[in-house]
């Protein structure tokens, strides 16, 4: 009897030790554990957004491809892991990191694989817009000439582009350069100033594009320098742009500038004087503004003939001088 009590405690123990072993063998046999650690598994791929639409040809868009998984955590970004593709890369390209790009107009279905979990989004490119695209740039004048040492020239880059407003000024936007710094130096505003090391020569000036337009465009022009001469009644030149049409006065007169004078207009005017300008919008044109170098004074045009603040502004003669003014189609 002594022995039978003292199993007692045994058998219990053999009991507990296997029921732990029978848990384990069942952990070790089944799919979703291992050695007692939860495995995790994706169940589906989600993208963001679902959808979208794109308006602009060239417009992008940067998608998202999230996991969803059966155990915490239970999402996680698998945007540089999965398989991009474009069901209509004519409409939509992607790249491999989800960057989605407009090509023409329809609607195209954005894939992102991953094992065979796959998760979409759907593109609509409408294509209403069309890039602001530079196209060309106009230099005006087209040449100067000089017969003063030092003299200074004003040159303007007018920008041309795709859509409205088609034409702008870029003059303290674009890179300013001289061919020939012997000849004449530029600075970043367009002024150009005669050096004459050499007796008499040509120079090219060429406005180079701003690097936010993307691809260079370039506008020429030449100057002319000398070194004889004095100029005591300095010039100014009135250059009209844009496809829509104006007047440009001055006071003192001198200049009554009508758009459609290719040649410009032009007036000479008492050195270090004052001369105003005011632009005048035809009926059907809005006025897109004077060239930076002519700071504006006043408010004198109404908001409908408009889209800048002033159409008039002022000028101080201490050398030649050149202003460009824009006019716009209006509503």
């Amino acid at each position: 009897m002594p022995r039978t009590r003292s199993s007692f405690p045994s058998i219990i123990c053999l009991f507990f030790l296997a029921l732990l072993l029978a848990t384990a063998l069942l952990g070790c046999g089944g799919s979703e554990h291992r050695f007692g650690n939860p495995e995790r598994n994706l169940i589906s791929i989600s993208v963001t957004p679902s959808t979208q639409t794109l308006n602009t040809t060239g417009q992008t868009l940067q998608l998202i491809a999230t996991g969803n998984y059966d155990l915490n955590p239970y999402s996680q970004d698998l945007t540089s892991s999965v398989q991009w593709a474009s069901s209509l890369p004519s409409v939509a390209t992607v790249g491999p990191g989800g960057l989605v790009t407009a090509v023409a107009a329809g609607t195209s279905t954005i894939t992102a694989n991953l094992s065979g979990y796959v998760g979409t989004s759907t593109i609509t490119v409408n294509a209403l817009g069309q890039p602001h695209t530079l196209t060309s740039i106009t230099v005006i004048p087209s040449d100067q000439k000089t017969n003063v040492i030092g003299e200074t020239a004003q040159y303007i880059a007018i920008g041309n582009y795709t859509t409205s407003p088609t034409t702008e000024d870029l003059t303290n936007q674009v890179t300013w350069v001289s061919s020939d710094v012997r000849i004449a130096t530029i600075n970043a505003s367009g002024l150009a100033t005669a050096i004459g090391s050499v007796d008499t020569g040509v120079t090219t000036i060429t406005a180079i594009s701003p690097p936010s337009s993307g691809v260079a465009v370039t506008g020429t022009a030449t100057m002319t320098v000398s070194s004889t001469g004095q100029n005591q009644l300095p010039s100014l030149t009135v250059y009209e742009f844009g496809q829509a049409t104006g007047n440009v006065v001055s006071s003192p007169g001198g200049i009554n500038c009508i758009s459609g004078n290719d040649a410009g207009c032009t007036g000479h005017f008492v050195l270090n004087s004052t001369v105003t300008l005011t632009a005048a919008p035809a009926n059907g044109s809005k006025f897109g503004g004077f060239s930076a170098n002519c700071i504006p004074v006043a408010d004198s045009c109404t908001a409908k003939e408009s889209n800048v603040s002033s159409c008039t502004c002022q000028l101080p003669m201490t050398d030649n001088a050149t202003v460009g003014a824009i006019f716009n189609p209006g509503p």
